[in-house]
């Protein structure tokens, strides 16, 4: 019996020492050094998945998308580049070609290059987002070993070019508009702001005198002062629109002119537009949609069928 506990207490010391050694030596590498990239000197971004290239390039202080040179979401390009700025390994996952399991594979990895002109500046290609969801498994170029990149940041390159432009329609600030022509089928009325007796405050007024509602008219302006579509129409739908007869348009005036205007579609909910502040016709959500309609229709005073119902 003394001999077999002493065999058992030998192979657990032999077990822990294998453990001891086997996780010295799993740790004995070193990370490769990434040198740190100035992103101010960035003017170029290749984000490519299945073969499928997405580019974008730095025109002065503006990024665009595609050689159709559409204006990039701003959001999206900073959080782009805040990753290749904080870029930084963490660990060695694995030394093995296991490529599918981390989704860098062909069919799933994600490649990125950084540009400077025509000059590679950094290159790596993304798999899936680890399990910590701290960390994103990635490989680097002629590295063929699988590392930890912190932070989970794949979100923020798997998107489609749509996904990648720019859907701000309108813009502008609520105080500044002076003056609002809104018009339904040939109904319309036009607004013009006045001070009020207090400090800061303002009346509105239809032209023929009659006061307005305050309210439904700062709804109608944060509706579409800081307008996005839900997605774009193909290029040159909106020479077409322009010869068309809008079911609303919206006429704003500060130091310039604003124009809005709004087309039905198939689907009730839906709504096509063009606005003076965008090159492209674009289909709004059914949300702001509603939103546009339902003050545009208070403010001229029409009255739906169904609220007319006992």
């Amino acid at each position: 019996m003394k001999k077999e506990y002493l065999i058992l207490v030998a192979l657990i010391m032999i077990l822990c020492a294998y453990l001891l050694f086997h996780k010295e030596n799993k740790n004995n590498y070193v990370l490769p050094e990434i040198t740190k990239i100035d992103i101010t000197k960035i003017t170029g971004l290749i984000i490519e998945k299945k073969g499928n290239p997405v580019e974008f390039i730095k025109k002065e202080k503006a990024w665009v998308v595609s050689d159709k040179k559409y204006p990039a979401e701003s959001s999206s390009i900073e959080k782009m580049l805040d990753t290749l700025k904080k870029f930084k390994l963490s660990a060695l996952v694995s030394e093995k070609e296991d490529l599918k399991r981390y989704d860098l594979d062909d069919e799933n990895l994600i490649l990125v290059k950084a540009m400077n002109g025509q000059k590679k500046v950094f290159e790596f290609t993304m798999g899936k987002t680890a399990p910590s969801f701290n960390h994103t498994f990635i490989r680097l170029t002629a590295d063929k070993n699988i590392y930890h990149a912190n932070g989970n940041f794949r979100s923020y390159f798997d998107k489609t070019l749509e996904d990648f432009r720019d859907k701000k329609v309108v813009e502008f600030k609520k105080n500044s508009i002076n003056q609002i022509f809104i018009e339904k089928q040939g109904l319309s009325k036009t607004l013009v702001s006045r001070k009020g007796k207090k400090a800061g405050s303002i009346n509105w007024r239809y032209d023929d005198g009659a006061s307005a509602d305050k309210e439904i008219i700062s709804n109608l302006l944060s509706a579409v002062s800081f307008l996005k579509c839900e997605k774009y129409l193909s290029d040159n739908t909106k020479t077409k629109f322009e010869k068309e007869k809008p079911l609303y348009k919206i006429h704003l005036k500060n130091k310039g002119d604003i124009n809005l205007s709004l087309f039905k579609t198939d689907s009730q909910d839906n709504l096509i537009g063009i606005s003076s502040m965008n090159e492209y016709a674009f289909e709004l959500s059914q949300f702001n949609a509603k939103e546009i309609q339902s003050n545009i229709e208070k403010l001229l005073g029409i009255v739906k069928k169904e609220e007319n119902k006992d």
